[in-house]
């Protein structure tokens, strides 16, 4: 499966050069990113979710879909324990850069790479219970998360996020004894195709803009260093604790090694956006994160592959 991986990630980062290039030469900014990304997380990934789970309803994959679910969030409680426990600066200025840490340790670009990654290797199949773990990713980002970085709740982040409002409608759609018409089916479709593209084109573009701020990139080398080796190393522990653990209480269960595989790669992608994008609305450090993001979705295309292979081995 390795293989499928490397050859994956090796197709996405050609598109992802295309991003790259196309930004540099047709000049643009964060005004074409924010117009990309809006459209990822309120067009095309929605639509995605609600063509994956638009199929007969099978009580086997619903039970299966639930065991995800609860596989996701033992991995993101974990996760988060291991950010508390290792990501704690001794001085004033490290610590204003714990939270990030700690959220970069956690919550993976499991939508923009996540989603295009698992649909290449698994298909239609592994998309779906993709979702599971999707839904927890966005409720904890919400709650944990945003809790680390400001102190409080944002409730209605949770209840609003078009992700998390797409899984709990496609759960809907995939429990009544009905299809969607054509009319809508097929929109959905041609929508939700456009994930793998649109996602890797935004990622080439982000690269194409990172800027570091004004602070020495040798301030930072060992934080980003620590940081990289949590997120791409350290959670790779966490994981295959996680998925042999519940590959042995599931055992029952058909499909837990896809189930499993899913929850694996999901959770050990590169930090999400998502750090950046709260490091920009609370006033943190928005090149560190930027760096974070950078460096971990680079090392990537060496680190998970890898890891699958170990994994492979080892289940």
């Amino acid at each position: 499966m390795y293989l499928i991986v490397l050859k994956q990630l090796g197709v996405m980062a050609v598109i992802a050069l295309a991003g790259f290039a196309a930004a540099k030469a047709f000049g643009f900014g964060k005004k074409e990113q924010a117009f990309v990304s809006k459209l990822l997380l309120y067009v095309i990934n929605p639509c995605l979710i609600l063509h994956t789970f638009d199929q007969p309803f099978d009580k086997d994959r619903f039970k299966e879909l639930l065991v995800v679910i609860l596989v996701s969030v033992a991995a993101h409680l974990l996760l988060m324990l291991l950010a508390i426990l290792t990501c704690r600066s001794r001085t004033e200025e490290g610590k204003k850069l714990d939270a990030l840490d700690k959220i970069s340790v956690v919550f993976t670009n499991c939508g923009f790479i996540g989603i295009p990654l698992i649909n290449g290797i698994f298909g239609q199949g592994g998309t779906f219970y993709l979702m599971g773990y999707i839904a927890v990713f966005n409720i904890c980002l919400w709650t944990l998360g945003y809790y680390i970085i400001s102190g409080k709740v944002k409730l209605v982040k949770v209840v609003t996020n078009p992700n998390v409002l797409a899984v709990l409608l496609g759960m809907i759609i995939f429990c009544i004894p009905y299809r969607l018409p054509d009319f809508i089916s097929s929109p959905l479709t041609y929508i939700g195709e456009m994930n793998t593209a649109t996602s890797m084109i935004l990622l080439g573009m982000l690269f194409a803009n990172f800027s570091r701020g004004q602070t020495p990139l040798s301030n930072y080398v060992l934080r980003l260093v620590k940081v990289c080796l949590l997120r791409l190393v350290a959670s790779f522990f966490v994981m295959l604790f996680v998925c042999w653990a519940a590959s042995r209480i599931f055992s029952g269960m058909q499909n837990i090694h896809l189930m499993t595989f899913v929850v694996f790669i999901a959770s050990l992608c590169p930090v999400g956006m998502s750090v950046s994008s709260l490091a920009v609305i609370f006033d943190r450090d928005e090149s560190y994160a930027s760096m974070i993001v950078a460096l971990t979705s680079a090392l990537c295309l060496l680190t998970l592959p890898l890891s699958v292979a170990i994994a492979e081995r080892l289940f």
